[in-house]
């Protein structure tokens, strides 16, 4: 089966939003810079990408070398860096915002036409399918959710809100909200104090190949117009990839059941 990328889209500027500048989202920020350089290329400067890019963090002496910060960079705002890097020698002209997004705020983000999330917390993704949950809106936003273990990751592109008698694109909320409920997260709260401290959550190269999955599915569907799967499992150390197929049998594995064919 494949999902098509919504008339709305087609032949205009993508508003993208990105939460999160660590290590998968400063990559991605990365890759989304130079697909909108292609994208406004190949239209004639019709189709390019407006990002703006959420978060409060500072960057610090152990983000270098696993994230995408300089030595010159320690001290200031992850978001702010990246935004003017790019708008400084790309003449983009993206934005930032110096904060952490409030899940409950979802709503703000039927402004944009893709949201992705670059973060390490599960409460967060409940709290933010929650929240999209309980809105009723026609928004055809679609959802990239990017998380990563210390070898492995997983990525998963959904439909933001449900609309009555129209396919929903499950997203990961619909499959691993129960999952993402019951992960005790303590553990994982205190920052890391060193770069061996930090390769020992997430090893080097995992952050990269999330991001190459989740810009892919951008790409696929703005120059192709449709995709086959809508996310995948990978893992760098054994160096496999598994995609996430648009099938119902598959997305019925995890509980979810939709009643409305995909053309």
């Amino acid at each position: 089966m494949d999902f098509y990328l919504p008339e709305s889209l087609l032949n205009k500027p993508i508003n993208i939003a990105l939460i999160g500048a660590g290590g998968s989202g400063s990559q991605i920020a990365t890759e989304l810079f130079q697909m909108d350089s292609l994208l406004r290329s190949l239209s004639n400067g019709v189709v390019y990408l407006n990002l703006t890019i959420y978060d409060g963090d500072e960057v610090s002496l152990f983000n270098v070398g696993r994230q995408g910060y300089y030595l010159g960079d320690i001290g200031n705002n992850k978001a702010e860096v990246l935004t003017n890097r790019f708008n400084m020698f790309g003449q983009t002209q993206w934005q930032f915002r110096k904060e952490y997004f409030n899940p409950k705020n979802a709503k703000a983000l039927t402004q944009f036409d893709f949201l992705i999330t670059a973060v390490d917390k599960a409460k967060f993704r409940v709290e933010i399918g929650e929240s999209f949950a309980a809105l009723n809106n026609p928004s055809n936003l679609l959802w990239i959710d990017v998380g990563n273990g210390k070898h492995d990751g997983q990525i998963i592109m959904g439909n933001a809100f449900a609309a009555k008698d129209k396919f929903k694109l499950p997203n990961v909320y619909d499959l691993y909200g129960s999952m993402l409920k019951s992960i005790n997260e303590t553990d994982e709260d205190a920052p890391s104090c060193s770069t061996q401290a930090a390769l020992e959550k997430q090893d080097f190269g995992v952050n990269r190949a999330v991001s190459a999955q989740a810009t892919q599915l951008v790409w696929q569907l703005l120059r192709y117009g449709k995709i086959s799967h809508h996310g995948g499992f990978v893992d760098v150390l054994t160096g496999t990839t598994r995609p996430l197929k648009i099938d119902p049998a598959q997305w019925a594995i995890y509980g979810y059941e939709t009643h409305i064919e995909v053309a």
